[in-house]
């Protein structure tokens, strides 16, 4: 090949493109610009796409929304058939709905007694309904759970068969009923003294208590009749006093050992509590400082519980007794028998002084 005086030396030579081929590339480049039409029907394609997606999915929700009303719907109106809740309490539920963080889930006042207890709480501090409306719902909806562990929120929570005290006013002392099974329109229990009364529109306290604590509610006696009365319930439910400080007047017997002899001394409690006792003093035995140990069988089952004494009274007559490192499991048993029936407390004083004259002779 001859010399081309045009090339550099050791570079190779391109060949040029035929007409033809030049044409060829200038088709293949002019099929791939874009024109404003194209543009348009890409974008509308996918405007479209996502929109019908969009409008797929809220659609699909909505349905599912309603199909969760309705089956809301039908379980509210179900709970209702079955626990046969009147035109009043219907009402009082459609209006304690408005309260509902998703008013789509109604069956929840019906079924869950948190999101019960949250609205019928809103309301009541708007005055919209009636403490003795919300009990009677609450005995209809069968939300009568024993909460023994928290502070309860009605007065349809105080199980049945448990023991309360009844004041009259403060001057009185109180008197022990047994709670009867709760009705919607009234709290009920019957007394344990024959002599106690409760005559109709008398204002009273009620005190029981729980794990939690001593509460107690104001109520008005409806009617008295037969040893049972009935009460107004309430939804204003109160901590009297901590668990370690509650106190009751009692007639129990007990036995205390000092410390320095193993012989133990029959005494009688005048007082007793969660946190300490009162109690009579043998023989003016003990004095302020002495440590001892009480024991008295409220129940079938001892209770052994150590303590100082921190001052005498009544002329040398009465000791007053701070306990020592109780048990909070202890400290319920205390309760019991605060809250027990008399008549127990009389056997088992009769008992324990039987048995203090056996250990004497």
């Amino acid at each position: 090949m001859p010399n081309d005086p045009g090339r550099r030396p050791g570079w190779t030579s391109v060949p040029r493109m035929t007409p033809a081929a030049q044409r060829f590339w200038e088709q293949v480049a002019a099929a791939y610009q874009t024109s404003p039409l194209d543009i348009f029907i890409v974008v509308f394609s996918i405007v479209l796409l996502v929109g019908g997606l969009t409008t797929y999915a809220i659609l699909m929700s909505r349905k599912r929304q309603r199909q969760h009303r309705a089956l809301s719907r039908h379980v509210f109106d179900q709970k209702i058939a079955e626990r046969h809740v009147g035109p009043s309490g219907v009402e009082l539920l459609n209006h304690m709905s408005h309260y509902l963080r998703d008013r789509a889930q109604i069956h929840q006042l019906v079924t869950d007694e948190v999101a019960f207890n949250s609205c019928a709480a809103q309301m009541r501090e708007n005055g919209e309904a009636t403490a003795a409306s919300i009990a009677a719902l609450r005995v209809t909806l069968g939300f009568e759970s024993d909460r023994s562990e928290r502070a309860p929120r009605s007065s349809v929570n105080v199980p049945e068969g448990s023991i309360v005290l009844i004041a009259r006013n403060k001057y009185r002392k109180p008197f022990k009923a047994k709670v009867l099974a709760p009705r919607p329109e009234a709290f009920r229990v019957r007394v344990m003294d024959q002599s106690a009364r409760l005559p109709a529109g008398a204002g009273v306290d009620v005190f029981f208590h729980n794990n939690a604590g001593v509460f107690t509610f104001r109520s008005t006696v409806l009617g008295e009749g037969s040893g049972e009365a009935m009460l107004t319930h309430s939804e204003e439910i109160k901590q009297y006093q901590k668990r370690k400080y509650y106190r009751k007047r009692v007639n129990l017997s007990v036995h205390v050992y000092p410390f320095d002899t193993e012989a133990p001394l029959l005494a009688t409690f005048r007082e007793i509590g969660g946190g300490g006792a009162s109690l009579s003093n043998p023989d003016q035995h003990f004095k302020a400082g002495d440590n001892i140990e009480l024991r008295f069988a409220p129940d079938s089952e001892e209770i052994r519980v150590t303590g100082t004494v921190v001052r005498v009274s009544d002329a040398g007559r009465t000791i007053h007794v701070n306990y020592e490192h109780i048990r909070d499991a202890l400290r319920d048993r205390i309760y019991h028998a605060i809250f027990r029936p008399p008549k127990d407390e009389q056997e088992e004083m009769d008992r324990r002084r039987a048995q203090g004259e056996n250990t004497t002779e």
